[in-house]
């Protein structure tokens, strides 16, 4: 009703400061309150989690190849080639798949800055710590960090930059496994809390904090100062930080001997010292200045508002404009029973009898007397209403709006020095929350290698690889059934540099390709990779280097040729000793003659340069080399009654079965029959002997896995003959 008069809100009970923006401060600190004290689950809206594909999805349209309209063409000059340049690193993980374990495990992670560290991985940036003016209370400075990344838990990457950063992290996830294995839960003093606790897993990373303080100094850095949602964050932040340390102190008091098992391999030694190492260390760089603790915490009362017995000044003030609101309801009452005031009132649209206006009390009176009564703040839409403020109560009034203005001035005073005494400490707070982060990630290894059912290898620095019973990562996370697991024997070892994987198309040679490289990232950035227990072993490889699948990728103006010989000339001037380097089909693309040549002569001299070599191929002179070079050696993909079984078979050439892959497909009889007779007869003798080798040695497995079964009934004959002969001479 557009006649209607309006209704004003009552005025706020008397007890209230009557600063209408702090009652955000109220409603989040109630619920972050909540959140940390309740415990519960991890909320993965609260902490903005990502799933795998859309951190994957956001990751690649970062880094996304454009095509000009321009510049098609379809062949190119040398010199334009001599200019094309594409990022190595950014290509292996892609075409790894490696974003998508990335993703799994920042899912695992419940803090903001352990995934920023995650993300920066996918990046290939390095955190350049902010410039300090002192050295840390480890005693490292700025130059200390970028030598030597993982001295400081500032610039601590994901991924380790030598065999001992990987140690430091397998060894990490050994401890905090051996704690949440263990069948008794483990007990120790917590020098914080100054009693025992349970171990259960650290405090702060069950949900409820984010430690996302980055935001809140870069208000800091744009000169703002911060009030009472951001002082909040931060001295909760702290509490559980104080919380975490202490929880890391705990660790060096806990009895060796009441200490489970861990994940296996080298991290798992049961004649090791099972003492805690690596989780305290990273606590020691969590410090929090307890005066500051005490401020913060003491800053604020129940409501989240800043606290008047803390803070005295602002109390006396809250006190006064509550007083000075009485006064001035008081008074209105007794206005609003004499006569010459209830007469003038205007009640017909049933409002309160008093409201407030821009912070000054007013009644509702008929519009001829406004000038009568005292100074007019509003009227009705209907204009038969003003909304006056008496005359009585100016001065009282004008009195209290004073005291909340004195009330603010000292409340932003309180804020100032509140920030101050932050920034003061800002970096024991940033190395804290970077620490907070470090132990996150060993929560988030070892949370992904149990869904892995992965297991800690031996790693060292000679470039070998030895797995039982390995299976894809990325085929593991999107939960497929019968993962097919392989073995890679020895790969690097005795001299042998390089492998050549053979067989038919889809017969799994890519995946082993990626399997290969997966573990060997994952290795480096402390990740247990799923596979056996017994004898597994990733050593250090840095860099990997992959060139698989569609060359386009890199960038449409380059044909699948030359986009791959691009590709080649960085991985040779990235490689080295111990370098891992894996090459889908090398070589194809142009004239086989030509091609098989140029892809010979790479791989001779990537081994030459130390590196590590695997690759597929169909080409017959590169499955041969290892009968000519002994550096070489060859697997083949199990093919049986012309289906794949992606089963990897070492020592073993395989068949590319192009004719039975193309039957299998349903292509016309007439074509197989045709292309059988159009085949050399050398190449069918070749293909016909593989064949038979592979069939042979198929018969000899069957053999062999019969014999073996037949041994073991033999034995538990034997046992029980034993023990028919001990009860008779009983």
């Amino acid at each position: 009703d557009d006649e209607a008069d309006p209704t004003f809100a009552p005025p706020k009970s008397l007890e209230d400061d009557g600063d209408a923006a702090k009652r955000s401060n109220v409603d989040w600190f109630q619920g972050k309150r909540t959140a940390t004290q309740g415990g519960g689950s991890k909320s993965k809206s609260s902490i903005n989690t990502q799933s795998a594909d859309d951190y994957l999805g956001s990751q690649r349209q970062l880094h996304a190849p454009t095509k000009s309209s321009s510049h098609h063409r379809t062949e190119e000059s040398d010199q334009d080639l001599q200019l094309q340049s594409l990022d190595l690193h950014r290509r292996t993980l892609d075409t790894l798949d490696y974003p998508l374990v990335l993703g799994a495990l920042g899912e695992e992670c419940a803090t903001v800055p352990a995934r920023s560290i995650i993300a920066r991985e996918l990046s290939g940036e390095q955190k350049i710590p902010r410039k300090r003016n002192r050295k840390n209370k480890g005693g490292k400075t700025n130059k200390d960090s970028i030598d030597d990344p993982d001295s400081d838990v500032l610039t601590m990457p994901l991924t380790a930059q030598s065999v001992d950063g990987v140690h430091h992290r397998y060894a990490a996830v050994t401890e905090l496994q051996r704690i949440l294995s263990s069948v008794v839960p483990l007990r120790a003093y917590n020098p914080v809390l100054k009693r025992k606790v349970n171990l259960a897993s650290p405090p702060g990373l069950s949900g409820g904090m984010a430690f996302d303080l980055e935001s809140i100094f870069d208000m800091v850095d744009a000169g703002q100062v911060l009030e009472g949602p951001e002082i909040l964050e931060v001295a909760t932040t702290l509490e559980i930080l104080q919380e975490m340390h202490g929880y890391t102190e705990c660790l060096r008091n806990v009895d060796p001997e009441a200490i489970g098992g861990g994940f296996g391999g080298e991290g798992d030694d049961g004649g090791a010292d099972k003492s805690f190492v690596e989780l305290p260390k990273l606590g020691d760089s969590i410090y929090i200045d307890d005066e500051l603790l005490d401020l913060l915490t003491s800053a604020f009362d129940d409501d989240g508002r800043l606290s008047g017995d803390t803070f005295p000044g602002i109390g006396r003030l809250r006190a006064k404009v509550r007083t000075l609101k009485r006064d001035i309801i008081s008074k209105l009452d007794t206005l609003l029973t004499t006569p010459s005031i209830s007469s003038k009132l205007s009640l017909e649209s049933g409002g309160p009898t008093y409201s407030e206006v821009n912070g000054r009390i007013v009644i509702p009176v008929a519009d001829k007397y406004k000038n009568s009564v005292g100074i007019m703040h509003d009227v009705s839409r209907s204009g038969r209403t003003a909304y006056v403020e008496p005359n009585e109560v100016v001065a009282v009034t004008n009195e209290m709006r004073q005291a909340e203005v004195e009330l603010r001035a000292e409340e932003a005073r309180v804020w100032r020095q509140l920030t101050e005494s932050i920034v003061e400490h800002r970096d024991d707070i940033e190395r804290a929350v970077a620490a907070a982060a470090q132990i996150d990630l060993v929560v988030a290894r070892y949370r992904l290698g149990e869904k892995l059912k992965g297991t800690i290898p031996v790693v060292k620095d000679e470039g070998v690889m030895n797995l039982k019973e390995a299976r894809h990562p990325v085929l593991l996370l999107r939960d497929l059934d019968d993962v097919v697991a392989n073995d890679i024997d020895n790969f690097g070892a005795d001299g042998n540099q390089g492998i050549v994987l053979s067989g038919p198309n889809s017969g799994g040679k890519t995946i082993i390709l990626k399997l290969m490289g997966l573990v060997a990232l994952m290795a480096r950035d402390g990740i247990p990779v799923p596979a056996q227990e017994e004898g597994a072993r990733v050593d250090f490889f840095g860099p990997v280097l992959a060139d698989i699948g569609d060359i386009q990728s890199v960038d449409g103006d380059l044909s699948t040729f030359s986009g791959h010989m691009l590709v080649c000339r960085e991985v040779l001037a990235n490689s080295g000793r111990n370098a891992l380097v894996l090459m889908d089909e090398p070589g194809s693309g142009t004239d086989p003659s030509q091609g098989v040549a140029i892809a010979q002569a790479l791989l001779e001299s990537l081994l030459e340069s130390g590196s590590r070599v695997a690759i597929t191929t169909h080409f017959l002179e590169l499955k041969q080399l290892a009968a000519s070079d002994d550096r070489f050696s060859v697997s083949g993909m199990q093919f049986v009654n012309g289906r794949p079984t992606y089963k990897l078979q070492p020592g073993v050439v395989g068949e590319s079965f192009a004719l039975a892959v193309a039957e299998r497909l349903q292509l016309p009889p007439s074509v197989i029959y045709r292309a059988t007779e159009l085949m050399d007869s050398e190449t069918r003798q070749m293909g016909d002997l593989i064949r038979d080798m592979e069939d042979q040695k198929a018969l000899i497995d069957r053999q062999a896995t019969e014999l073996a079964e037949k041994k073991q009934e033999m034995e538990a004959l034997e046992v029980e003959m034993k023990q028919q002969q001990q009860r008779l001479e009983a």
